[in-house]
């Protein structure tokens, strides 16, 4: 058991409210000065500095960067950023009130920003999901015609602010589950007991946990919910003495807080089981490099010491797996995912062999009875066969 200092982020919340009031307050003197209003930010977070530029009016050429976003498409622009040497520091992205649907855009951000501003003043939490329901009404329709338009908002205002999105206080919807022997305590004095049936719904981890409790030794996470289901059916957390973790697909933030937090504060191994295919190995390197989304957050999110456990590509046939050919969709995925700079050779070798074909992990489980957990996970783990 280990207990985590509940931490006090009221001077932080008093800074995220003051800021929200500076950038509002600049844009109505925008306004009243008869200028449309734009507002600038880096694409690369600088804890150090608070300061946003308010640019003017056809500062930025039209030959802008693409920025595919829903969000900011047609309504942005992106520039280079440079030191006082003339070195490139960065990126910067313009949120431009005059160009085409940047109206819409622009006042979402700004409705996202008054949320913001007044859960952060009482403390309080809500989920994006409220907030586009919310926005169902005849005023704010077209504001954000679908779920992603508030999530990619809400990004955007957090890389305005300088802040993580979670640190806005709206929250994404909790879909990730874990089970085994695991025990939360919150800072409301709820306990959340993994143990029950089904596994326990994940909570955020920010500032919201204070103490941890687990006699397993080990983190099993799985890629899908019907594998985790089996993989409890087959009472895997009692016969590998491991907390059984699902992001459902790809993980929420919970999820990837709670893989850290048991990595770096419980110091339990982490292993990583997915789908032979790209988008099974993109959601291992979710876990263990961080998105590109919440490229920013890395380094409260990622989990370098996260164990590719299988399915291995260069398993298959000994295993017996029948494969299917990849699609085009799942060739562009596996063509970007071996360009990333974090590739090693041994991923690259088993990325290659997955050219020939892919394949479920139900492909492996359907061999016997409890062959997922007491043959091929046991033998995996035992001989250290990870990537």
């Amino acid at each position: 058991m280990i207990d985590i200092p509940v931490v006090d982020n009221t001077e932080f919340r008093a800074q995220l409210i003051s800021r929200i009031e500076e950038v509002t307050s600049t844009i109505i003197q925008q306004i009243c000065s008869d200028r449309l209003p734009q507002i600038s930010y880096s694409l690369v977070r600088n804890y150090t500095s608070m300061e946003t530029e308010i640019v003017e009016e056809n500062y930025f050429s039209d030959c802008a960067l693409n920025v595919n976003s829903y969000l900011l498409e047609e309504a942005t622009q992106v520039e280079e950023e440079s030191t006082q040497n003339g070195v490139q520091s960065g990126k910067k992205r313009v949120s431009n009130f005059a160009r085409r649907k940047g109206k819409d855009k622009f006042a979402l951000m700004m409705t996202v920003m008054a949320a913001a501003h007044r859960l952060l003043i009482t403390n309080t939490t809500v989920t994006r999901r409220s907030l586009y329901y919310d926005l169902k009404n005849e005023n704010t329709l077209n504001l954000a015609p679908e779920q992603r338009c508030v999530d990619q908002a809400v990004n955007h205002v957090a890389n305005l602010l300088n802040c993580a999105p979670w640190e806005l206080n709206l929250v994404p919807t909790l879909k990730g589950l874990a089970a085994g022997e695991l025990t939360l305590t919150l800072t409301d004095n709820r306990v959340v007991d993994c143990k029950v049936p089904g596994g326990a719904l994940i909570p955020l981890m920010a500032s919201n946990v204070v103490s941890v409790r687990t006699r397993a030794k080990m983190v099993l996470v799985v890629e899908k919910d019907a594998v985790f289901q089996k993989l409890l059916e087959d009472d895997c957390p009692s016969f590998l003495n491991c907390i059984l973790v699902t992001g459902k697909g790809y993980p929420d933030v919970a999820t990837r807080m709670l893989v850290k937090l048991l990595s770096e504060k419980m110091e339990l191994p982490v292993y990583v089981i997915v789908d032979a295919d790209p988008f099974g190995v993109d959601i291992m390197c979710v876990y263990r490099f961080g998105s590109a989304i919440l490229s920013k957050e890395k380094e409260s999110l990622a989990c370098p010491k996260v164990r590719w456990l299988g399915i291995h590509p260069s398993e298959l046939i000994a295993l017996g797996a029948s494969t299917v050919p990849l699609t085009g969709f799942d060739l562009s995925k596996l063509s970007s995912i071996e360009s990333r700079p974090y590739m090693t050779p041994a991923f690259l070798k088993e990325l290659e062999i997955m050219r020939t074909g892919k394949a479920e992990i139900e492909s492996v489980s359907s061999f016997s009875r409890k062959f997922l957990t007491a043959t091929y996970l046991h033998c995996k783990i035992k001989g250290d066969d990870y990537i």
